[in-house]
């Protein structure tokens, strides 16, 4: 019997969504690369350049998976840092790599290791890598296969990622559509109701209660409009922009959660600032730093987080009430940590005394 013609095209319509899905894509790539008894991996660089194993198939002991690699160390991190591919045929007596991974290695009983840069107009991507198991050398043959499947994988990589934007540039486009109609409908309807009532309220002055119930309309009708106004700032946020306001309100929702202590985010903007998705890894871990200094230190009954765009920074500021800084205050790992890793990106980071109480850690970063 021959199969319908629609079979086919289910299975071809499997292969285009598999083919725009990034982790997909590199599960494929593994699956081509690795044989038998070898384990192999992908890694992905964060926005200082420190690799993370978010893809690995053929292990036995789970000590690899989300391993974090700083760039340059072993011999994935050595090939991300290079662009080019590198191997051992001995990983424990190489002398051409960092050992910072041995433990690692011997856990899954790794022998020797090839490893491949994921390059895509030459902009790195990550690494895609293979261990066996068994002694042995890589050949020219294997080394060819690798680079092949590293070049087709970085291209599944790059059409997966403009698939993504296009998505959500296509439902941001939407959610603005969408946001221009309420404010044109609901906004001006609700504005009327408002205008009326206060037309009805000067004209029942001679009725206090009459007059009462009309205020207390009034002011729901305020209420409303001001969450139709916050609900069209967030259908307005472009996805970048609205995923660094969701993060820094879990954060303060976190703060709150484990210390009792209120947390309010304010965003002073009509619009919410916008980052690209590695510098706002770097903030947030940054901000993060400074709820964690406000929680152990402080002593404070609150704190507030700002975010501020002025062109061309962005400035987000974590405000307590507490002790304030100490004579001889001297930064501590975590503070300067996160000043070096925002001084990277041509920000900064200070943290001062609010004369009127408590402290003010303030970041700022060009966006």
């Amino acid at each position: 019997m021959r199969a319908h013609p629609l079979v086919g095209l289910d299975e071809q319509y499997a292969d285009l969504l598999a083919a725009l899905d990034r982790g997909e894509a590199l599960r494929r790539a593994l699956a081509l690369l690795a044989e038998g008894s070898e384990v192999a991996w992908t890694a992905r660089p964060d926005a200082d350049g420190v690799l993370t194993l978010d893809q690995v198939t053929g292990d036995w002991t789970g000590v690899l998976r989300a391993l974090q690699v700083p760039s340059g160390t072993g011999l994935t991190g050595k090939v991300f840092h290079a662009g080019q591919a590198g191997w051992v045929d001995d990983y424990f007596g190489s002398q051409e790599i960092t050992h910072d991974f041995d433990r690692h290695m011997a856990t899954e009983k790794v022998r020797r290791v090839l490893a491949v840069p994921l390059l895509r107009d030459g902009e790195p991507l990550g690494v895609l890598a293979i261990g066996p198991r068994e002694d042995g050398t890589f050949g020219d043959r294997e080394i060819e296969r690798a680079s092949a499947v590293a070049a087709q994988a970085a291209l599944a990589v790059s059409v997966a990622e403009r698939a993504r934007l296009s998505r959500e540039i296509a439902v941001h486009e939407e959610r603005r559509r969408m946001a221009a109609d309420l404010h044109d409908s609901v906004g001006a309807l609700l504005f009327a109701i408002g205008s009326g009532m206060a037309d009805l309220a000067e004209a029942t002055k001679a009725d206090p209660d009459l007059r009462a119930r009309l205020d207390r309309l009034r002011t729901q009708a305020a209420e409303a409009t001001t969450a139709l106004r916050d609900s069209l700032r967030t259908l307005r946020s472009s996805p970048a922009a609205l995923a660094l306001g969701v993060a820094l309100r879990a954060d303060c929702e976190a703060f709150a959660d484990r210390t009792g202590l209120p947390a309010e985010l304010v965003i002073l903007d009509e619009d919410p600032p916008e980052l690209a998705p590695s510098r706002s890894d770097v903030l947030l871990t940054a901000v993060r730093e400074a709820l964690l200094n406000v929680e152990k230190h402080a002593h404070a009954g609150a704190v507030t987080v700002s975010v501020r765009r002025s062109d061309p920074w962005l400035t987000v500021a974590v405000h307590d009430d507490g002790v304030g800084l100490g004579p001889g205050h001297t930064p501590g790992l975590g503070l300067t940590s996160t000043a070096e890793a925002l001084g990277r990106l041509g920000g900064s980071v200070r943290v001062v005394s609010d004369p009127d109480g408590g402290t003010i850690w303030r970041a700022r970063l060009p966006c």
